[in-house]
Parts: C-alpha cells; structure tokens; sequence
C-alpha cells in the first residue's frame, strides 16, 4: 500500500492528512518513485494556502523535489531503469504532481540521475535552491566570473539565500547577507557571507552603502519584497539589477520610480520552473554548473531539520515560522 500526504481545504499545513491509497502505474510518460526524502519549499506552503500562483485543486498532492528510487517505468520511458537511484527536480506543476508519498508518479522530465557525490537526504535539497540561484544570479542578475561585483542577498538564511551565497563566492563576487537579527551570523559566515546586516537594528540603505564605500551593490536577489524593494534601489549603484526572486513577506511592493529612473536600474524576476526548468538549453547550463558545482565541492547542501513523513504538518509549519537554517527535508524511507 501507500501512504501519501493529501489535503482538502486550503488552509495551510494543518489541513495536511496522511491517507492510504494503492501504488500507483504509471503513464506512458512517467515513472513511479519508490520515495526517500522530500525537500520542502516555500511555494508549496502558498500552494496550500491557497496563495500561490496556481490554485489547488482538490484533493490535492503537495511536494515538487525529492530523491528515491524507480519502482516501475512508462511505455514510452527510455535511459532510465527500474532501480536507478534519481532526483525529482521542481518541474513540477503543484496541481498536477506531488512528492509527499512513499509511490509517487513523477513525469520524465522531472527526473535525473541522482549524483554519486550526495545522499538521499541531500538529493531533495539540490534543484530548487541551487536552479534558483542559477536563474537569479546568472541568468537574469548578470553574475560574471571575477568581475568584482558585489552580491546583495535578503532572505539570507534560507535554502535559496545560502544557495545564492554559495554560487556568487564560487564566481568571486563579494556578498552582503541581510538578516533580520544577529543569531543567523555565524551560520551565514560558515557559507561564505562577507557581511551581514540585521534589519532589526541597522538601516538597509546606510548599512550596504557603508560597506560598499558609497558605490553601491551591483546585484540584489531578494527574496523578501514589501518594502525592501526601495531601499535596495536607494542603495544600489548605476544601472545595478534588482531580481524578485521570492516574495516571503507576502507584501507586494510600490514600484521604487525615481531611483528606478535615476539609477538606470534594472528590476526583473522569474519563474523557475517556467524559465528554467522547461527551457531545455537554460537548463542544461545550469545542470551543468549545478554538478559541477557539486563535484568539486564549491556548492553544499546545507540541512536544518530532517521530519518524517507523518510530521508533514509540523514540518511546514516550521517552514512558515522562517526560523531555519537552510533546507528542511522530510525523510519518507531510510
């Protein structure tokens, strides 16, 4: 049999249930994923909040990244085996997919070998921090190989921020880690933080443009919005690029015009599954500098709380209190 995690109401992780079902078969198309683990991440609790971009529709699955291991194959299904031990990146739509089972069908286009170099439990932490990091910072901030620029990051302590510090030390950029308070510190120097700055205590403005001598930050990912978006822009310097990258305020912000305007600034964002994930050859550049990365131990999965399976609840419930350290995994099977 199989367990899965389904919800009926959009009412966040307490509307999580744990159900029975059969193993699943299935389509031509897909493979079913005997489950490990599962990563957890923030759209999937906005998802079921009924919040999100997509509408739940119900009964509804909930995950979109994880690792296991291939319990049966589609007709049309090549270059995989029954066994192989793979990833689930987010190429997921939440309305179609989920991840939160022990069989979970997956489409083919969501699944890659799992690296030799990292464990189950690091496998569901890999694709949507690092993918996103690739697409704020590469593919829409205009990261360059030791170019000198300097890195602003808000949101810092998450999965994707420790990400985003990882990818822009590992292209020689000087990075500026904002934080709401002091007691992240230490963990955000150990992932290569240059500086940090605590909006709890010290302005934003002032603080990035002491650090940087007046000149400004080159790129901003933020992951915050609300009203960080015109501080970041008063404290950027010409033609700096600004990348809405999350939105874990849940505030939209006013668009900051005049420094826009007067900095020739560039404002952007993206999707990653639609701009990544489904754009083949963007992909295939940034898997490639994702294994590579890997490989050589320049990017490193970076755990905060491992749950199982029957915790989902309490699980996103500690995503929402956005009081970890990196990536929040649910381990479904050992």
């Amino acid at each position: 049999m199989n367990n899965i995690i389904k919800f009926n109401k959009a009412e966040g992780p307490k509307a999580l249930e744990l159900i029975t079902e059969d193993i699943p078969k299935p389509s031509q198309d897909e493979v079913v994923v005997q489950m490990k683990t599962a990563g957890l991440n923030r759209s999937e609790h906005m998802y079921m909040s009924g919040v999100y971009v997509i509408a739940p529709e119900f009964p509804s699955k909930i995950g979109t990244e994880g690792a296991g291991i291939i319990h049966s194959l589609g007709a049309n299904v090549s270059g995989f085996n029954i066994g192989d031990e793979v990833c689930i990146t987010p190429n997921i739509l939440p309305n179609e997919y989920g991840v939160l089972g022990k069989y979970m069908r997956i489409p083919i286009e969501a699944i890659i070998l799992k690296p030799k170099e990292i464990n189950f439990i690091e496998a569901a932490s890999v694709w949507m921090s690092l993918a996103t990091a690739y697409c704020a910072l590469i593919s829409n901030g205009g990261l360059k190989k030791n170019a000198g620029q300097i890195v602003v990051i808000t949101g810092a302590s998450s999965a994707i921020g420790v990400a985003v510090i990882q990818m822009a030390k590992r292209y020689g950029a000087t990075v500026i880690a904002i934080s709401r308070g002091n007691t992240k510190d230490a963990f955000l120097k150990e992932n290569g933080a240059d500086a940090i700055i605590h909006t709890d205590s010290e302005d934003l403005t002032e603080k990035i443009l002491e650090y940087t001598g007046s000149k400004g930050f080159d790129i901003a990912i933020d992951l915050v919005l609300g009203t960080f978006i015109e501080k970041l822009a008063n404290a950027a310097t010409q033609k700096a690029t600004i990348v809405a990258g999350g939105i874990l305020s849940m505030e939209v912000p006013e668009l900051p015009f005049f420094p826009l305007v007067m900095k020739n600034l560039k404002l952007t964002s993206f999707h990653v599954v639609f701009h990544l994930f489904r754009k083949p050859d963007v992909f295939e550049k940034a898997k490639v500098e994702i294994l590579e990365g890997l490989k050589n131990k320049h990017y490193w999965p970076v755990i905060d709380k491992i749950f199982t399976l029957e915790q989902a609840s309490e699980a996103y419930q500690y995503l929402e209190a956005s009081k970890q350290k990196g990536k929040i995994v649910i381990q479904i099977e050992k």
